[in-house]
């Protein structure tokens, strides 16, 4: 557990010196949650500009990471260290109902042509809700959040290697950095796939993490994905 002194300095760093924070232990690990005030997204963004070796991620519940019952059941850096041989794309064709190239469950009616439709509104993590917190996890990558808290009603959650794993190979292949974790999680996105065989490739990928995230037919996402910079995950519990 980081000193209070330690906390302090990066709170002061990151100019929340003046929010109510409070400190939680992730396996041994110091996570600072610090209350919402004003816009959160201008928050976060302030937040990430001003502080180096940490990495700021708002939550939607915040109690995935106050309640210890959601903390994943491997510590960070266990997960950190798997996520770095973990094969995705071997995990996401072998599960059932599989829509990754390859995979023998593939579905021609979920897959689509690619001309169903898609609304580019409909992708925006706010749509879920203000978030209720902001979370420093005590790593300066933005996929090794995921190794703290993990999305709500998503595949990733049964495994958590997953979620840490998937969250790297994304940002990775796209500059995908996690904005929200929780009911809904949202990216942002630098490099979206500009190949439309990657994007469907992409577009398996994340409805293989979260069945509900496209809304249409997944070759008709991978067209929205072409033109999104940014991606908002969701799935039922």
């Amino acid at each position: 557990m980081s000193s209070i002194h330690g906390v302090q300095q990066i709170l002061r760093a990151a100019g929340l010196e003046s929010h109510r924070a409070r400190q939680y232990s992730v396996h041994d690990e110091t996570v600072i949650v610090v209350d919402i005030a004003g816009d959160a997204q201008r928050m976060w963004r302030s937040v990430r500009a001003r502080i180096e070796g940490h990495y700021p991620v708002l939550v939607n519940p915040s109690f995935l990471v106050t309640d210890p019952v959601f903390h994943h059941a491997a510590a960070p850096g266990e997960l950190i260290a798997q996520a770095a041989d973990f094969d995705v794309e071997d995990f996401l064709t072998r599960q059932p109902g599989s829509q990754m190239p390859g995979s023998r469950g593939r579905d021609p009616e979920i897959l689509g042509t690619g001309d169903e439709g898609y609304n580019l509104d409909c992708y925006d993590v706010a749509s879920f809700g203000e978030p209720e917190a902001l979370v420093i996890v005590p790593r300066p990558e933005p996929w090794a959040a995921f190794a703290y808290l993990d999305g709500y009603a998503a595949l990733m959650g049964q495994n958590s290697a997953v979620s840490t794993a998937v969250a790297r190979r994304w940002h990775d292949r796209y500059g995908a950095i996690p904005v929200v974790i929780g009911l809904a999680t949202g990216f942002e996105v630098s490099r979206p796939p500009t190949d439309l065989a990657d994007a469907e490739r992409l577009a398996a990928e994340h409805v293989g993490v979260a069945g509900l995230t496209a809304g249409t037919s997944v070759r008709a996402y991978a067209r929205a994905l072409t033109q999104l910079d940014h991606w908002t995950l969701y799935n039922r519990p």
